[in-house]
């Protein structure tokens, strides 16, 4: 019998809601007050949220002291500014990665007039740092689908993302053993780990030292990320 690897599925239509006249927020760990023991952190990963901001909103974030916060536009462009003097404008194929070693504030904008914008805030634990308050900006693309392109590196943990199409396959490899992976559907279905996922469902994953998936539909997107199971403030 082939050993089964520890898992957990983190379905979509199972995430915390944050609704308002400004912003839907999908949360899919615990987060303010959506509080549930089956969402809690997966190891220094605490933050994964889909946000979906109206036309012309602003909406601000608080960000704890040693906190890696990454920003990633899904649909459309936002305008981003923080406390300490960062502002930038961010299209769908660029990422914000930005290590908070003090407390921060950041402020997102929807710049149209009558279109919705979405983007995934992601934040880990950070350990010690020999910079302070890094704020860095990567872009990406997918000019060849079927394969996984990097997507961020904060301390330990790599995040990568990949188009796939359809009954095409993939695997990924941890750079360390002792890590947990995190696969998130963003667009079509997979399967992984002969776990089926579909939009924005996760699948967190324990004791292995690879991960393997099919692409269920086209233009499927995944993203995997190798994530520490410690968390550096446990």
């Amino acid at each position: 019998m082939i050993a089964q690897i520890p898992a957990q599925i983190y379905k979509s239509d199972s995430r915390g809601v944050f609704n308002s006249e400004k912003h839907n927020c999908f949360a899919t760990f615990n987060f303010e007050q959506y509080q549930d023991l089956s969402r809690n952190a997966f190891g220094s990963l605490k933050i994964l949220n889909e946000v979906i901001l109206a036309p012309q909103q602003r909406i601000s974030r608080f960000i704890n002291s040693k906190t890696n916060s990454i920003i990633l536009p899904l649909f459309g462009a936002i305008e981003y500014k923080d406390s300490i003097g960062n502002a930038e404008f961010l299209c769908v194929d660029q990422i914000r990665v930005i290590a908070a070693d003090d407390d921060l504030t950041l402020e997102i904008f929807n710049p149209y007039e009558n279109e919705n914008v979405s983007y995934l805030e992601i934040e880990f634990d950070m350990g010690k740092q020999y910079f302070k308050n890094y704020f860095q900006q990567y872009k990406f693309d997918f000019s060849t689908h079927n394969k996984l392109y990097s997507l961020f590196e904060v301390e330990r943990a790599l995040g990568f993302i990949g188009i796939y199409d359809g009954r095409k396959e993939g695997s990924f490899k941890l750079r360390n053993s002792k890590n947990g992976v995190f696969a998130f559907v963003l667009n079509g279905a997979f399967e992984v780990e002969n776990r089926l996922l579909e939009a924005k469902d996760g699948l967190a994953l324990k004791e292995t030292e690879k991960i393997e998936w099919e692409a269920l539909s086209e233009n499927a997107i995944l993203i995997v990320i190798e994530v520490p199971l410690k968390s550096f403030h446990s």
